[in-house]
């Protein structure tokens, strides 16, 4: 009666071997080096995931996407980011649609048998993470003015959050010759600067104004001339 149950020790010597043979599994499974530096970065609310094949990956290797929104709280598999090669990114903006929304993305390595642990981003909030700018500006001369044409820049992101981005800017006016300076606030749309001295290049540069977002890029610099003083040429 007794020899037919198992002794302690063998008891624990076959755990010891499912155990082993566990981990031995689990280690084939994942073979595949992990993505590394995975990394959401975005421009006017376009956003796209970026990351680099782990080290010994090998260069047949895909790799797939999820995205996690922090309200449903959990996983998705991106369709149009399913099979991936390296060196490419997968395009999120029309999956991070809600500027106000917390958002994570992770990707994976595999191959037809054997695929990685998954990579995740750090968590990405649109509204405070994406890089805004540079505006569109055009700059022409109206004698002694200058008329600004300011429009945010064109992108797929989210319409009405960039139109709130863009609503004002800080205007820098530079005269070219000595290189005195002021500085105005403009809306979007036409915008004059008066009283400016006639026949004299000036450059100005715009940058976005906004609160709730620091990381905004300037316009480069775009100069043009007042109109000259009109040559009285009647006769005495």
């Amino acid at each position: 009666m007794w020899s037919a149950v198992m002794a302690p020790s063998e008891h624990q010597r076959i755990l010891k071997v499912w155990i082993l043979l566990f981990f031995v599994l689990h280690q084939v499974y994942c073979l595949l080096p992990a993505p590394q530096n995975v990394t959401i970065v975005s421009f006017n609310l376009e956003h796209k995931l970026i990351w680099s094949p782990g080290p010994g990956t090998p260069i047949f290797t895909h790799f797939r996407v999820q995205s996690y929104r922090k309200k449903k709280k959990q996983w998705v598999s991106l369709l149009n980011c399913s099979e991936l090669s390296t060196g490419e990114s997968c395009d999120l903006t029309t999956y991070f649609n809600n500027p106000h929304c917390y958002y994570f993305a992770r990707v994976q390595a595999f191959i037809p048998d054997q695929e990685s642990n998954w990579t995740s981003s750090k968590l990405f909030y649109p509204i405070l993470d994406t890089i805004l700018g540079p505006p569109v500006v055009e700059c022409t001369s109206c004698g002694n003015c200058l008329l600004l044409q300011l429009s945010p820049p064109p992108s797929r992101g989210h319409h009405r959050q960039l139109e709130f981005f863009f609503s004002s800017y800080i205007v820098n006016v530079s005269r070219t010759r000595d290189k005195a300076q002021f500085v105005i606030r403009a809306s979007s749309g036409k915008n004059l600067i008066n009283y400016l001295e006639p026949g004299v290049e000036y450059c100005i540069t715009v940058l976005p104004e906004t609160n709730m977002n620091k990381a905004v890029v300037p316009s480069g610099p775009h100069c043009a001339y007042t109109s000259p003083v009109p040559v009285n040429t009647g006769t005495l």
